[in-house]
């Protein structure tokens, strides 16, 4: 058996299968080339990278707001970045906008059909309405 790579000799030393039978080398050779395959296919993906320096007090307003939104600095900048672009919207804190949004609906429906009573109605504007003007303090 000729092995002329000193990394497939370790893999195969670390795996036991030196001395083992011809079919269980090819069978552990095999797995050392999936695996390589797969770290090479890693490493040479496409990435686009950007790196960005801020002053202190920015790094601090960034933070903040990252934190205020609900996500991570790098995710805040990135969907921030996007929204500037106008190839996508950000919208923070986008589940509490569609709650609000399907309380408004379900309102609209109701009233269409006319079989729920008012009180039941206003109280689904007024939760609607609350979770709203909580939303918008949010974003002050």
């Amino acid at each position: 058996m000729k092995i002329r790579s000193k990394v497939l000799y370790d893999y195969l030393k670390e795996a036991g299968v030196l001395n083992g039978t011809p079919e269980e080398i090819a069978h552990a050779k095999q797995r050392y080339r999936k695996q390589y395959k797969k770290n090479w296919k890693q490493q040479k993906r496409p990435r686009k990278e950007l790196r960005i320096e801020f002053t202190l007090k920015q790094f601090a307003a960034i933070s903040r707001k990252a934190l205020e939104s609900e996500l991570s600095r790098t995710a805040y900048a990135r969907n921030t970045i996007l929204a500037a672009t106008g190839s996508e919207q950000f919208i923070p804190h986008k589940e509490q906008l569609l709650q609000i949004l399907q309380l408004v609906s379900i309102t609209a429906i109701a009233t269409a059909k006319s079989s729920v009573p008012p009180s039941r109605l206003s109280e689904w504007l007024e939760q609607a309405e609350t979770m709203l003007m909580q939303y918008l303090k949010q974003k002050t």
